[in-house]
C-alpha cells in the first residue's frame, strides 16, 4: 500500500486578512515605496506584509513571527513566502527601510485605495490623539525626528516622556486617512488648523464634517474652517461663558413653563 505523507498549515483568518490586503494591493505600495536591495531573499515589501498580516493577527514580537509564519499556509505576498527567510533582523531592516521612506505618500495612496475600493463616505471625518509613552533612556535623538518631551500623559504616568500621536478617521467603517506624530509636550489645539488643511488636500473638497474633541472649541480654529467653507462639531467646555449663559437660559425657560413643571 502506497505510503501518504500529510502536511498541515493552519489557515485561521488569515486567508481574510490578505484578501483585505490585497485590495489594497499593499504589497504594490511597499514595493513602490520600500524598494528592496537587488538579488535580496526577500523583498522588504514581503517583509511588511507579513509584519502587517501578524500585527492584525496575533501581534508577535519580531523574534517569534518566523515561528507564526511557519504554522500558516504561504502567500501573503506576490509570490509563496518561506517562513525561515523572515528572522527578526530581515524584518528590523525592513522596518528600518520603511521609516526611511515617504510614508506619508504610502498611507494616502492606502486611504485612497481604501475609499475606492470600499465607497467610503468621506463626508465626516473625526480626528482624535493620544499619547505614546516612553521608558527608558533614549540617546542621540536624530534632529529630523519628534522630541520625546513631558507632557499630558494619557497613560497617567507623567514621569515618563511621550510622543503624541494624531489620527483621522471616516465615520463610515471608522477607517484611518491620515495621521500625524508630534513633540511629546504639543497641545491638541494648535494641530487642529494644518490638520484640517491636510485632509481638504487629501479629500480634495472642503464640504466635509470635521469632528473633534474641545481641543477644537478655540476661535482661530473655528473660524479658519469655517471662512475656508468647511463644518465642524466639537464640544464646548464647561468653564466658557457661552455655556454659563445657555445654563441660565434654560434654567429660565424652566421656572416660566409649566411643560417644565409638570415632567419634573
Amino acid at each position: 500500500m502506497e505510503q501518504f505523507e500529510a502536511q498541515f498549515n493552519q489557515v485561521d483568518v488569515l486567508p481574510m486578512v490578505k484578501h483585505y490586503m490585497d485590495e489594497l494591493h499593499l504589497f504594490n505600495l511597499f514595493t513602490k515605496y520600500v524598494p528592496g536591495a537587488p538579488n535580496s531573499l526577500a523583498e522588504h515589501a514581503e517583509s511588511l506584509c507579513v509584519l502587517t498580516a501578524n500585527i492584525i493577527c496575533e501581534n508577535k514580537p519580531l523574534y517569534k513571527i518566523q515561528d507564526w509564519l511557519a504554522k500558516y499556509s504561504d502567500d501573503l505576498a506576490a509570490e509563496p513566502v518561506e517562513a525561515k527567510l523572515f528572522n527578526d533582523d530581515r524584518l528590523a531592516r525592513s522596518l528600518s527601510a520603511l521609516f526611511e521612506a515617504d510614508r506619508h505618500s504610502l498611507m494616502t495612496e492606502a486611504s485612497a485605495n481604501a475609499i475606492a475600493t470600499h465607497d467610503l463616505l468621506t463626508d465626516e471625518v473625526h480626528n482624535d490623539s493620544t499619547t505614546v509613552t516612553f521608558i527608558g533612556k533614549y540617546d542621540n535623538p536624530d534632529p529630523q525626528a519628534v522630541k520625546l518631551k513631558h507632557g499630558h500623559n494619557k497613560d497617567f504616568r507623567p514621569d515618563c516622556k511621550q510622543v503624541v500621536f494624531g489620527l483621522n478617521i471616516t465615520s463610515d467603517g471608522h477607517v484611518p486617512l491620515s495621521y500625524e506624530l508630534f513633540d511629546g509636550n504639543t497641545c491638541d489645539d494648535v494641530t487642529h488648523i494644518p490638520n484640517w488643511n491636510g485632509l481638504r488636500a487629501l479629500l480634495g473638497k472642503e464640504q466635509f464634517i470635521y469632528v473633534a474633541d474641545c481641543k477644537l472649541c478655540g476661535q482661530d480654529n473655528l473660524d479658519h474652517i469655517d471662512k475656508n467653507g468647511g463644518l465642524f462639531i466639537t464640544i464646548v467646555p464647561k468653564g466658557r461663558k457661552e455655556v454659563k449663559l445657555f445654563y441660565q437660559y434654560l434654567k429660565s425657560k424652566r421656572l416660566k413653563n409649566p411643560i417644565y413643571k409638570s415632567l419634573e
